[in-house]
């Protein structure tokens, strides 16, 4: 397993608005594709909009994927975080 790792020195904390330190476990092997996929969960789980992601990441489908499959998931996430 691979870490990567993206934390904020003391110095630029000040004032920042974002995630001041995030880490991910991620398999020596991982492609970029999947960590896209990673990302974008990420950006889902932190509330982000499914129009806003699908702007940031654009197309969000890969190789034999089906279109309405990766919408049915983003659609359940978006859901689960509104009906919390």
């Amino acid at each position: 397993m691979a870490k990567l790792i993206f934390r904020y020195t003391d110095e630029l904390l000040e004032g920042c608005r974002e995630a001041s330190e995030i880490e991910f476990k991620v398999p020596d092997d991982m492609d970029i594709n999947e960590f896209k996929v990673m990302c974008v969960r990420l950006a889902s789980s932190l509330g982000y909009y499914q129009e806003s992601i699908e702007r940031a990441f654009g197309d969000l489908v890969w190789g034999d994927e089906d279109k309405d499959e990766l919408r049915e998931l983003l659609n359940g996430l978006k859901n689960k975080t509104i009906n919390q």
